[in-house]
Order: structure tokens, then C-alpha cells, then sequence
């Protein structure tokens, strides 16, 4: 097999250098004379209408021309041939990673007499299988963004559940086909955007602003073979270049708290109004270097955000608040293409955003235990485009992509980096008080070059559109760690500590042991394809494709029995992932589509996923302990004091105990959770099988459905090699550890004594299955109005949660039991509805209204009952009893309940947003374009859910709105162009 995989990517070397479609379009088709017989020998020439660059190729025996290559824009297409006159058609649209279809029926006279032919470009691609759908610059600015970020306009297409973020600045998510958030791929310009460490829960690495992107497109089932490591979307953006033309605009949106309502908890608690504000502004220019030839862009973007962060604490009304947090972002994008001669062209790209965030508040915490982020992220990328003759062409790509981010609290940052000096967090029964636990710096790097070969090949038995390609990319992240070095106390209550109380005392301590860690992760990733799109007939084409996707981590495996030789970590090279699909023009008349496919995706394995492999040893110099071992010390529940040595004393770390234990400045036995490898770890994957339909009911409007059941396999789980049982279902009795034979084995080989707490080792246990039927409804802009309908009715469900590798909270000793952890995924939303559009209102000289309006079904959750453990697994997470269930407290919800992990779902998601401006068109093809946008216009609070712990005071009580809800707010904004 390895042998097959080496002769595979050899092969697709041996193309070097060469082209991949990823940020580029294709056009094709056939020149045919007035009685439709094909017309060989013409000269076809396509011409960017904005930067005069051209290309060209002449028609085979067949009539049939194809050119790739191509930047995203409209064009205008010639042809020439001795007998016929001159075809000129103009306005010709070409969208990022679609191959448009465009015959030329010629007419018959001298060359040198010119016909002009008007005419819509096509819908729909007719060569391909793919599912997802483009939007385009226009769009973009057009339309309301609340964040001015990507994730919602990616979910305006269907089947995208968006995490919208206002507690992280540009942390924005989007989750696709029943999958974590972490499973997309971010590509800018045809290159690696993405996060290797913690995948894309957060969004893309670098974040785009909107008025530096030219398009956007989303595939979210069945992408092609050029595309990989990822089980959810490929989320393809290409950055604006400049035009022969100097090009520019400048826009400015403002928020304040006059123009803002009181969110629900503000109001309801009668809190002072927060005194939010929020000014982003925007400055482009683009332009020639040399006409035709070269060209410039330059975009540079400035944010500065006061805003809200409720904090919502029933048990202690006086800490309730809503501080502010403070966003403080520059963004700058600069790109620079050159087309040396008609064969060769080069660009270079460059975009930094440095975003820092003050006095975040990240969950349920006061704002003592507020902290502080610090990104800066970059990623520059260059090309090398050459055109090999008329029906190849190829590109060499090299790409860097940086993030440096520091997580921590104000304390650390303050004091020279000893989160060991500062107060311990207390985390209390519903809230966290006093300090944030948070102290890291991580630098992450990636680099990667990546070449395919795209070649046009006819007449071997129908038209082949092969592309044969190979990437490589090598990344690494340095994290420097003091995460919990200052101690977090965990309390039974929400009452505050009493040294006479014994009740009040904390009944737990979690805390960094010996010092600080410091620790360095690396990965290789090679990969090779083939892709074909083989014209069968004229009314059929086939996809063949087959891609091969190799990752190497190394780890050294020190300490891990499972592993008789340190450095032969586990590498997994059995991932051939086939693809194939059909398209079917079912009228012959390029207008209606029947389409389908069955492909094999590879994800890859974010950093995070395992790093507890490399971070928690048996041996370490930096982990987390616990104490007591093996469970809360029973004192407090009891009404005594506990009887833990670093308890007794209330919330006050005893350095002096704790050096003794756990020395300083070598490893030490790792008391706390163990993480070992496996050495059959793979990597997970799904299978996609689609069927859809797409008609375009006229020159302007399309329709599309789809079924989509995807197959996701081999899904990282946690399996605890060391589980215990407590001594009864109380929950405060001791968990003792069996020890298992694998246990046992383990420290037997090791010569060391008994494991006391989980041994955790990461499991291809996970399996998740999705079905989803995908509407969409597109009209673009044409006779004043634009609109999009996208609908999902979905169902995603597994023996796992689906998010990052978590454990099955059923296991029993040596048995996961994951039959009863069975349920929906933490991402299914069963129905998602999204309706958008813009309206340029007749006779008003320039009004024009836009809006989005978005629902979504509830997210679910687990009803539990953490006041005892039924199985005595350590855990509490057995399900309660199927039935109705009803909280307490200011904002009870109802729920029906089934007896099953995710059994409950709570509120659901629904906003409006709306934009209303007028353009003012000014002299030499300026305008300015004022407006106002109103967000959340029916001012609905969208609440996340609530706790499902029947131990919790906050039971089914809805105490927080869900990440991104804001309340009704104005915005007012202006651009203006030239």
C-alpha cells in the first residue's frame, strides 16, 4: 500500500510546476458554424475586462476549446477563423472554482466584419457534482454582517450552522455536515488559512476582511480531489486585485450605547446600561503599475469595540454587571499580480491582523476572574502561473501562515509571567471568582507548497479535464503553559468561603505541578491527486477522482509500554479516498442538472486533539493534580472541615506541602491524568453520498436540492485504560481504581507502582451519521432585487458528541458502553433557515433595502443529576428518566425530556437584520452610500442553553444569551467608491 502511495505522489512530483483551480475559474465549451457542426482551428481569446490580461487557445477537430487559469471576474470572448466573422461576447462571468460552459455559434463571412452576441452568462456548471454555492464582493458589503466577519455570510448558503462569536473578536465558526467546527478548511488565494493547533473552532487563522475579498466559495459536500483534510466545508476566498483602473473605497460603521437596548439580564437585573461603542472603518485602493500588465491592491481595516459582556449571577445579584471588553484590531491585506508575457504571471499576498481583547468575560465568571487575549496572525502567499501551451497550464505556490497569541490573565501579564504568584481561581457551584486560571503564549507556524498540473485532453473517448497534483505542509507550535499554576478551588456552593463554616470550604484543589510547561509540536502532511471530469457525452460527465493524504506527527513515546521502540510513533497510510460523481444536463440545454457522488474524506488531526499525549506523560515536568485523588473530600457535604492537607485551610495554596510532594525542576511521577498513545490510532474520516437537482427557471434564477448522508468513521474517542468505581453512587464517595490488566501492564513494565488517577488513550471508537435534505433558492441581482432561500432539514447523531475527542461519560471499568452514549451530536440543529436579499427600490433615484433573516432550531443538551452516580462510574452522567421537566428561578424553561445523552433541546435562534441606505451617485463613476443597519430588529433574546444538572441552583434556568445575541442595536454606516 505504501508502495502504490509513494508511485501516486511520484507521479504527480514529476507535473511540477503546475496549477490548481482552487482560486481560479475555467471556461470551455465548443465554436460551432450556423448549422452546428463543429468549427476546428479557431482562435479563442479571452480578455479580463478590468486588467486587460488575456489568454488564449485554438478549438480541436471537435469544435472544443477550454481555458484554466483563469482570476474570477468578467470577461469578454473572441473568436477568430478564416470563413467566418469576428464573435465578440462581452460580460462574460467567471466564478472561483466553477468551469463555465459557453458555446460559440459563428456566422459566416469575411474575418474582418464583427458580430457582437448579449447574452446571460450560465448557472450552472454542467461539469460538476459539488454542493455549496458563491458569493460575491457585491453581496458582501451589500448586506447587512453584524461583525463585519465571514461566518455569517458562509451560512447564508445550506446546510452551514453558524457559532457567532462577540466574546472573542473574529472567532466566528460554522459547522457543516453534522460535524465539529474544527472539521472545515479555510482557503485564501488558493492557500492554507487554517489553525493547526485547535482546528477551525475559532474560524479561519487569519481573519479577511470583507472589502479585501473579490468572492467566496462554499463546498459543502463532494468537493473534488484537489481538496482535503477536511470532513465539513471547504470554505474557498479569493482576495480583490487591482484594475487598469485606480479603484478605491473608504467605509465607516459606528455603534454606541445610545443606539443600543439593554440586553434581557441588563434589563432585567435593572444594571446600569453598559457605555458600549463601536467604530470600525475601512481604506482600499487598487491600481495599475502597468497597464495590462500589472497591478496593485492595498486594504487596511481599523476596529475599536467597547462592548457588552453580561454577567448574570442569580445566587449573588451584587456581582451581576455588564462590563466592557475592549477590541482594539488593524487588519492589512496588500496583493500584487504581474503577467510577464502571455505564458507567465506571478502574485504575492500579504495579509497581518493584530487583534487584542482586554477583559474578556468567557463563561460564567465575576469580573475579577476576567482575562486578557493578544492575537497577531498573518499569511503571505506567492504564485508562479505559466501556460504550457493551449490546453495546459500550471502554477507553483508556496504559503506562510503565523499565529502568535497570548491567553491570560491581567495578573500574569502584569507580573513578569508567574501565574504562581497570583490568587487561586475559586470555582464555585454556578460561577468562578477571584482570578482566571488562563496563562499561555503559543506561536504556531505553517508552511506549505503545493502544485498541480491542470491539462485539457480531447478526443479519448469524450473530453477529459484532468488535473494531477501534490501539496506538502510542515507545521509547528511552541505553547509555553502556567494554566492552574495559582490553584483553583472547587466549592460544593454557591456561598462564599467562612472559616468558621465548614460547609464553605472548598472540597477540591486542581493545580500546575512542578513548573511551567514548555512544550513543542510538529506535523508533516504530503498529499497527491488525480482528478478527472470526463465528458461521456454532451450531456454527461463523470467525476473520477482519487486523492492520497499522508500525516506524520512525530512523538516520542517515552514511557508508553504499548510502544517497544520510543520513535516508531503511529503513522496511519491506508488513506485513499476515492471520489466520484456524475452530472447529467438533463434537457441538453445547459439549464437543468441532475447530479450525485460518492466520495472518501480524510480529516486531520488537530494538535489539541492529542496533545495531552506529549503535555501529560507518566513523567512530567508540567501537569495538573488534584487533590484528594480519586474525588471531592466529603467534609463540606458532611458539614466538617475536610481532611485533604491542602483543603484544611480553606482556599490558600500550601507551597510548601506542594514542593515537597511534587519538587520543582525535574520530572516527577504524573499523579494526575495520564495520556498514552495508541498505537493503532488513525485518522477519522467520513463517506459522502449526495443526489441533487439544479434548474436554473431562468437566465437569473436558480434552484437546488439536495440529499446528503454522510458516514463520518473512525472518530477520535478517550478511553480511560484505568477506571475505578466509587465506593457508592454518592457523589462524594471515592473513586478507586481497579487497576485493569491493561493498567497493571503498563505500570508492571514500567516498574512503577499503581496509576491513581485516568489513564486516558485516545480510540477510533467515534461514529457519527447525518442525513440532510438542502434547499436553496438564489436569484442575483437583476431588475432591482437579489434574494437567497437556503433551508436544511438535517439529523446528525452518533456514539459521540462529535466535539474534539471526548470520553463516553457510560463507561464502566474496562467497557465504554457506547451503545447507551448513543444520541444527536452536539451540532445538529434539525431545521435551519435562512432568507437574504437586496432590494434597489424603482424611482427613488438610489434607495435601496437589504436584510438577513436567520432560524435555527435549539441545540441539545443532557439532563443529569451530579448529586449521585448511579453506576458508581465517576462521572455522573447518567441520563434522568424520560418526562417533562420544569426549572426554577427568574427564567424557568420547560423541557420533554428522552432518557439519552443530548435527550433535551433547548431554545431556539431567530434574528433579523436589516440595512436601509440611499447611493448617491456623484460625477466620474464615484457614489456614496449612506445607510443604517438595524440588528436583532424584534430585539428577541436568544438565550443559550440552560444547565441541565439537577444539583445546580440553576436548573433549566435560562441565565445567559447565546454567544453573538445581541440585543436590538443601530448601527450607522457610509461608504464611498470611486
Amino acid at each position: 500500500m505504501t508502495r502504490v502511495a509513494g508511485i501516486v505522489l511520484m507521479t504527480a512530483l514529476a507535473a511540477v510546476p503546475s496549477f490548481a483551480q482552487q482560486s481560479t475559474a475555467e471556461i470551455r465549451g465548443r465554436v460551432l458554424d450556423p448549422q452546428q457542426a463543429a468549427v476546428p482551428g479557431a482562435t479563442v481569446r479571452v480578455t479580463n475586462q478590468e486588467t486587460g490580461t488575456f489568454r488564449e487557445t485554438l478549438s480541436n477537430i471537435d469544435g472544443a476549446y477550454f481555458i484554466a487559469a483563469l482570476a474570477p471576474g468578467s470577461y469578454t470572448l473572441v473568436a477568430e477563423v478564416p470563413g467566418f466573422k469576428k464573435y465578440s461576447r462581452k460580460d462574460v462571468r467567471l466564478d472561483l472554482g466553477h468551469t463555465t460552459t459557453v458555446d460559440l455559434q459563428l456566422e459566416i463571412g469575411n474575418v474582418a466584419e464583427e458580430f457582437t452576441v448579449t447574452a446571460e452568462t450560465p448557472l450552472v456548471d454542467l461539469t460538476s457534482k459539488q454542493v455549496g454555492g458563491n458569493i460575491k464582493s457585491p453581496e458582501m458589503v451589500s448586506l447587512p454582517a453584524i461583525n463585519g466577519n465571514l461566518a455569517g455570510l458562509i451560512a447564508l448558503l445550506p446546510g452551514i450552522v453558524p457559532t457567532l462569536s462577540i466574546e472573542s473578536f473574529g472567532a466566528d465558526a460554522v459547522s457543516v455536515n453534522g460535524m465539529d467546527t474544527r472539521n472545515n478548511n479555510y482557503m485564501l488565494d488558493g492557500a492554507n488559512n487554517n489553525d493547526d493547533v485547535i482546528g477551525q473552532r475559532a474560524g479561519s487563522q487569519a481573519r479577511v476582511p470583507l472589502e479585501g475579498l473579490q468572492e467566496l466559495q462554499v463546498v459543502t459536500n463532494q468537493y473534488d480531489a484537489q481538496f482535503g483534510r477536511t470532513t465539513g466545508a471547504v470554505i474557498n476566498a479569493i482576495t480583490k486585485q487591482g484594475t487598469n483602473r485606480f479603484t478605491g473605497s473608504g467605509s465607516l460603521y459606528v455603534q454606541n450605547a445610545s443606539l443600543t437596548r439593554r440586553d434581557f439580564f441588563v434589563a432585567q437585573s435593572q444594571l446600569p446600561k453598559p457605555d458600549t461603542n463601536n467604530v470600525r472603518w475601512d481604506v482600499n485602493l487598487g491600481g495599475p503599475l502597468v497597464k495590462d500588465k500589472a497591478h496593485f491592491f492595498f486594504n487596511v481595516e481599523r476596529v475599536h469595540i467597547d462592548r457588552a459582556s453580561t454577567i448574570n449571577i442569580l445566587s449573588h445579584p451584587e456581582l451581576s454587571a455588564s462590563p466592557l471588553t475592549l477590541d482594539r484590531v488593524w487588519n492589512t491585506l496588500v496583493r500584487v499580480d504581474h503577467q510577464l508575457n502571455t505564458g507567465h504571471a506571478w502574485a504575492l499576498r500579504w495579509l497581518r491582523e493584530s487583534s487584542p481583547q482586554l477583559n474578556q468575560i468567557i463563561g460564567a465568571v465575576t469580573q475579577a476572574a476576567a482575562r486578557d487575549e493578544r492575537y497577531v496572525d498573518q499569511t503571505i502567499v506567492g504564485t508562479l502561473t505559466s501556460v504550457l501551451s493551449s490546453n495546459r497550464s500550471n502554477t507553483l505556490r508556496a504559503n506562510f501562515t503565523r499565529e502568535h497569541v497570548t491567553l491570560a490573565n491581567p495578573g500574569f501579564d502584569g507580573n513578569g509571567h508567574h501565574q504562581d504568584q497570583l490568587k487561586p481561581t475559586l470555582q464555585y457551584l454556578t460561577f468562578t471568582d477571584q482570578q482566571s486560571p488562563v496563562a499561555q503564549v503559543r506561536v504556531d507556524n505553517a508552511y506549505e507548497i503545493a502544485d498541480t498540473l491542470s491539462w485539457f485532453s480531447p478526443r479519448h473517448h469524450g473530453d477529459h479535464d484532468l488535473k494531477l497534483g501534490a501539496e506538502y505542509q510542515f507545521a509547528g507550535a511552541r505553547t509555553e503553559a502556567q494554566d492552574n499554576a495559582n490553584g483553583v478551588f472547587t466549592f460544593r456552593t454557591d456561598v462564599f468561603f467562612n472559616p468558621l463554616d465548614p460547609r464553605t470550604y472548598p472540597e477540591s484543589l486542581s493545580i500546575r505541578v512542578p513548573g511551567a510547561l514548555n512544550r513543542y509540536q510538529k506535523a508533516h502532511y504530503v498529499a497527491a491527486f488525480l482528478q478527472d471530469k470526463w465528458k461521456v457525452s454532451n450531456r454527461t460527465r463523470l467525476s473520477l477522482g482519487l486523492r492520497y493524504d499522508v500525516e506524520t506527527q512525530p512523538i516520542l513515546e517515552t514511557n508508553n509500554p504499548a510502544f517497544p521502540d520510543p520513535a516508531k510513533y503511529p503513522v496511519d497510510r491506508n488513506n485513499f479516498a476515492p471520489r466520484v460523481g456524475v452530472a447529467y444536463d438533463v434537457n441538453g440545454d445547459g439549464r437543468t442538472l441532475v447530479r450525485g457522488g460518492f466520495g472518501r474524506f480524510y480529516d486531520k488531526t488537530h494538535f489539541e486533539l492529542i496533545s495531552g499525549i506529549v503535555t501529560a506523560s507518566v513523567l512530567s515536568d508540567s501537569f495538573t493534580t488534584t487533590q484528594p485523588v480519586g474525588g471531592p473530600d466529603p467534609g463540606p457535604s458532611n458539614s466538617q472541615k475536610p481532611t485533604n492537607p491542602f483543603l484544611a485551610n480553606g482556599p490558600v495554596v500550601d507551597r510548601v506541602l506542594l514542593n515537597q510532594l511534587f519538587p520543582p525542576g525535574a520530572p516527577v511521577r504524573n499523579t494526575g491524568p495520564v495520556y498514552l498513545d495508541n498505537p493503532d490510532r488513525q485518522i477519522p474520516y467520513t463517506d459522502q453520498w449526495t443526489a441533487g437537482y439544479e434548474r436554473e427557471m431562468s437566465p437569473n434564477l436558480s434552484l437546488s436540492a439536495d440529499y446528503v448522508h454522510v458516514r463520518g468513521r473512525d472518530q477520535l474517542m478517550l478511553k480511560d485504560l484505568n477506571a475505578g468505581l466509587r465506593t457508592s453512587p454518592a457523589r462524594t464517595a471515592p473513586l478507586v481504581r481497579i487497576y485493569s490488566a491493561t493498567a497493571a501492564a503498563y505500570a508492571a513494565a514500567l516498574h512503577l507502582s499503581p496509576f491513581v488517577d485516568a489513564v486516558n488513550q485516545p480510540v477510533n471508537a467515534g461514529q457519527i451519521d447525518y442525513d440532510a435534505l438542502a434547499l436553496q433558492l438564489h436569484r442575483r441581482l437583476r431588475s432591482n432585487y437579489s434574494v437567497r432561500v437556503s433551508y436544511m432539514l438535517g439529523y446528525s447523531r452518533g456514539n459521540t458528541s462529535g466535539a474534539g475527542a471526548p470520553a463516553s461519560g457510560f463507561q464502566v471499568l474496562d467497557d465504554m458502553r457506547l451503545d447507551l452514549n448513543e444520541g444527536p451530536t452536539n451540532v445538529d440543529r434539525r431545521h435551519n433557515l435562512v432568507v437574504s436579499g437586496q432590494v434597489l427600490v424603482p424611482r427613488t433615484g438610489g434607495l435601496n433595502v437589504s436584510w438577513i433573516a436567520r432560524a435555527l432550531s435549539g441545540a441539545h443538551f443532557t439532563l443529569t443529576d451530579a448529586a449521585t452516580d448511579p453506576d458508581r462510574n465517576g462521572t455522573a452522567q447518567e441520563p434522568l428518566l424520560a418526562g417533562t421537566y420544569t426549572g426554577v428561578g427568574k427564567n424557568p424553561i420547560t423541557v420533554e425530556f428522552q432518557s439519552k445523552r443530548n435527550g433535551a433541546t433547548g431554545p431556539g435562534f431567530f434574528q433579523i437584520d436589516l440595512r436601509a441606505g440611499y447611493v448617491f451617485r456623484l460625477p466620474a463613476g464615484r457614489s456614496l452610500n449612506a445607510f443604517v443597519d438595524v440588528y436583532n430588529v424584534t430585539n428577541r433574546a436568544n438565550f443559550d442553553n440552560p444547565t441541565g444538572d439537577r444539583f445546580s441552583t440553576n436548573f433549566l434556568n435560562l441565565t445567559s444569551l447565546r454567544s453573538g445575541a445581541v440585543p436590538t442595536t443601530v448601527q450607522l454606516g457610509a461608504r464611498f467608491a470611486f
